[in-house]
């Protein structure tokens, strides 16, 4: 999971419909044809946003979770299909349609008191996540002092919380600069941070063959049962099942696709079928990157013969990848925390809009730096999710059923605006029927934690219709539902706006081949350890721990340089 995506933004609530609401983000504005992006832009997007320093934190979780190899690897192809499959049929098609924010959208739909719940727990989330990637990145600079390894509930070192103070004042400062500098600092870290989680597989494969050979055991699958996805928690106990890991794995963006968070982003797409991209994200983010980082955790704890779950992830990069794992470490945790703290400020800015927006962003981020003295923001980061997810869940399927529902059942959508109501009852109660739903799901020993978004999403895109029906609320007949709703699928271009071509992307630039060319000579230079026995692997990591330094210097000032190149032209 992660949080690198374009802003989401949220207008301070209110019934206003019309097209000539106008932002700069276009908050209150359908996106006319004009402003709408190819399928270039959404793929591209959606392959370096999932690439992040969640991704740390989940790998190595799945190991000590006790999932088995073969579970793991059937799980996370079935899980991430469903999670592409919920950005393509429900999400896309809702955000291409209405071509609105689900701020704006809810905001219609439900009212004022649901939108500032919606908003409260949207923040809280995106803040807890902002403060585990803190504590992540400040796990970086913990490896090179000698401050213990911070994996408990609260802090024992009272220089660790002076290290994350500084690192979350840092993010802070970076996220209140405004998202065009996020949005610059991700694109630049996102290819060199898939390409070392794809690194920090390769290298450990023939460390951990080694190892396991030392063991007795014979073959890479022999191996990975053995010592990495052994199916048995530290504990010895039984661990997960496959069908928890596909439930993580589609549930663990649920707040983007099935909770329709990016339909900020998708109302931009010219097609709904541009949902599909999501693929990239899934499979390059949400299955490589896992698995490397899983193995990558099993390898360093083996070295290190420590436990993985004693370990955070600056001292489990910075084994096999030394000085740049450490760097992977941070960077990942910014291009995640700094994203994230963005929507959070986003999220309460509508809650208290009668603050200024930069005092809001400032509390949010202070608060969120706080957060991040207590290790237990990333060490119980799944559970933790999945209890916001769980309370997200019923919103998104609320506008699902809003959408693809009430059509069928005579009812159009938005009925509430046009009918001048103050409030969405009928959204107020499902919402509350799904959240005691997961509540008694929980409650159940059988359920597991992971999995209890399905029947809470599920339950309430049934209750909301029924509710409706049962509420009286007024249907009609012989109208276009989502004209009647939305407008036209084309939006009109408004007089005041003006087309403007997006840059194209130069890749005949000079400093464009040199960024992709230390690329991959950090990719091929990898599988060396490959070369020779074991023995030779381990002795190997410790040449390339210093041969990958100059070329990742020389890699960010390229990617840098021919970003500055891309967009000048345009700006001039």
């Amino acid at each position: 999971m992660s949080s690198k995506s374009a802003p989401l933004s949220t207008p301070e609530v209110g019934t206003s419909t019309t097209d000539a609401d106008q932002g700069s983000e276009f908050e209150r504005q359908r996106i006319p044809p004009s402003k709408q992006l190819s399928g270039k832009y959404f793929l591209g997007a959606y392959s370096g946003e999932h690439v992040a320093g969640t991704e740390f934190v989940i790998g190595a979780a799945l190991v000590t979770l006790g999932v088995s190899t073969s579970d793991l690897i059937w799980g996370l192809i079935l899980g991430n299909f469903m999670a592409v499959l919920s950005w393509a049929w429900v999400c896309s098609p809702v955000a291409t349609r209405s071509r609105m924010t689900i701020y704006w959208y809810l905001a219609r739909l439900a009212g004022k008191k649901v939108s500032f719940l919606y908003n409260l727990v949207n923040g809280i989330f995106y803040a807890v996540v902002a403060g585990a990637m803190i504590t992540v990145s400040a796990s970086a600079f913990r490896a090179m002092t000698d401050i213990p390894p911070q994996t408990g509930l609260y802090p024992t070192s009272v220089s660790f919380v002076v290290l994350a103070l500084a690192v979350g004042a840092f993010t802070v400062f970076l996220t209140l600069k405004g998202f065009k500098l996020i949005a610059n600092f991700s694109t630049v870290c996102a290819p060199w941070m898939a390409t070392m989680f794809l690194v920090s597989g390769i290298l450990s494969v023939p460390i951990v063959l080694h190892l396991g050979d030392q063991q007795g055991l014979n073959g890479l699958g022999a191996v990975l049962d053995g010592l990495v996805w052994t199916g048995q928690t530290p504990d010895g106990e039984a661990g997960i099942s496959i069908w928890v890991i596909a439930a993580w794995a589609w549930g663990v963006n649920l707040p983007m696709h099935l909770g329709m968070s990016d339909m900020s982003i998708l109302r931009f797409a010219r097609k709904s079928s541009y949902g599909y991209f999501s693929a990239a994200g899934m499979y390059i983010g949400h299955f490589m990157a896992w698995v490397c980082a899983g193995i990558l955790g099993a390898t360093a704890a083996l070295l290190l013969k420590e436990q993985l779950i004693g370990l955070d992830p600056g001292a489990i990069a910075y084994r096999i990848l030394g000085a740049m794992g450490l760097v992977a470490v941070v960077v990942a945790g910014w291009t995640t925390s700094i994203p994230s703290l963005y929507r959070a400020g986003l999220a309460f800015q509508s809650v208290f809009h009668r603050h200024k927006p930069f005092n809001v962003s400032l509390t949010v981020g202070a608060v969120t730096t706080v957060i991040a003295c207590f290790p237990f923001a990333f060490t119980s980061l799944l559970d933790v999710m999945s209890y916001l997810i769980m309370a997200m869940a019923p919103i998104g399927a609320i506008i699902a059923a809003e959408h693809f529902v009430l059509p069928r059942i005579g009812i159009r959508p938005l009925w509430r605006e046009h009918r001048g109501l103050e409030d969405n009852r009928p959204a107020i109660l499902t919402w509350v029927t799904g959240v005691v739903v997961g509540i008694l799901m929980i409650s159940l020993p059988q359920v597991h934690l992971f999995t209890v978004f399905i029947p809470v999403w599920l339950t309430s895109f049934i209750v909301y219709p029924l509710l409706c029906r049962v509420m009286g609320v007024e249907t009609e007949s012989g109208i276009d539902y989502y004209e009647a709703a939305y407008g036209p699928v084309d939006p009109p271009e408004p007089p005041s706006i003006t087309a403007q071509p997006h840059a194209p992307v130069n890749r005949r630039d000079p400093w464009y081949f040199l960024a992709f060319g230390c690329l991959v000579v950090i990719l091929l230079a990898s599988f060396w350890a490959w070369i020779g026995d074991g023995a030779n692997a381990i002795d190997y990591v410790e040449t390339y721990k210093w041969l990958v330094v100059p070329l990742t210097g020389l890699y960010f000032v390229a990617a840098t340089m021919w970003m500055k190149n891309r967009r000048e032209p345009h700006n001039a």
